[in-house]
């Protein structure tokens, strides 16, 4: 089987406290979902960890640019209970954006903006994560990779096969799927302070009690380091990059720029719209 090497190469969690193996399923979970995101851009992250710090507004924290990610997964009041991960994973996307930008300025924003469109559209199209071949749809054993032509044709029949699923079921909320009988305003609304709490449960990685938070995990954390990625996965992964870059080629037009290294903000990189929830 070919192999590649992990965007996320260790993963650590808190071994003392409940549930701690679900805990780690979830920082897999949460890095499997933005994987396609990191690949594009050529962002490696070194340790995936969990925290729970006694400030209760703090979420994430993003440390050297990536040298460590620090997510909070449980509610500050009760240590058994696990925030959605729908919250956990934009907060992650807003870390990742630190990679980048240091201050919380328009180009932060706009980089936000895309990273959260390109997992909209993920989502929309039925990626869900590593595991899509599981459950005997791997090729058994077999040392070939998959063709990238299959991959794109399994891409394409998951997505099909969600818009049909989707289809009629409601509004749209910047590319999610707002069920019937919900509230638009208060789905808005909620999009809205989701936001705002993650904005103020960012870190400032320049103050000393970030440098304790982070020394703190040093000890208490349980490290895991991640497997290799495996390229039948990676063919899938790319395939559904391509997805999403033929929707936004649709949508910008002859000016399209796709997501790069260079470029992360990829076609948002001049926006000038302020941030949308």
């Amino acid at each position: 089987m070919h192999e590649l090497d992990p965007l996320v190469f260790e993963y650590q969690h808190e071994k003392s406290r409940p549930r701690e193996a679900e805990a780690l399923q979830t920082l897999r979970k949460v890095a499997s979902l933005v994987k396609p995101i990191m690949r594009q851009r050529g962002w490696r992250v070194g340790v995936l960890t969990e925290f729970f710090p006694p400030e209760q507004n703090l979420l994430g924290l993003n440390w050297n640019r990536g040298q460590k990610i620090c997510l909070r997964l449980r509610y500050p009041g009760d240590e058994k209970q696990f925030l959605p991960l729908e919250q956990v994973v934009d907060t992650m996307l807003h870390e990742l954006c630190h990679n980048v930008h240091g201050p919380h300025n328009e180009a932060f924003h706009n980089l936000w903006n895309q990273l959260r469109d390109e997992h909209e559209a993920l989502l929309r199209k039925g990626y869900t994560g590593e595991g899509f071949l599981s459950e005997g749809r791997k090729l058994g054993g077999s040392t070939q990779r998959i063709p990238m032509h299959e991959a794109q044709r399994r891409a394409r029949a998951a997505a099909e096969k969600r818009r049909n699923l989707t289809a009629g079921s409601g509004q749209k909320l910047g590319g999610a799927r707002v069920l019937r009988g919900h509230d638009m305003r208060k789905v808005i609304a909620d999009a809205a302070q989701r936001r705002i709490d993650i904005m103020r449960g960012c870190g400032d990685t320049d103050t000393a009690r970030v440098r304790e938070i982070i020394d703190s995990t040093n000890h208490t954390g349980f490290k895991t380091k991640a497997d290799v990625d495996d390229a039948d996965e990676e063919a899938i992964m790319l395939a559904y990059i391509d997805l999403v870059q033929e929707e936004e080629r649709e949508k910008y037009g002859k000016d399209y720029v796709p997501p790069s290294k260079d470029n992360p903000a990829g076609p948002q990189r001049s926006a000038a719209t302020k941030p949308q929830p």
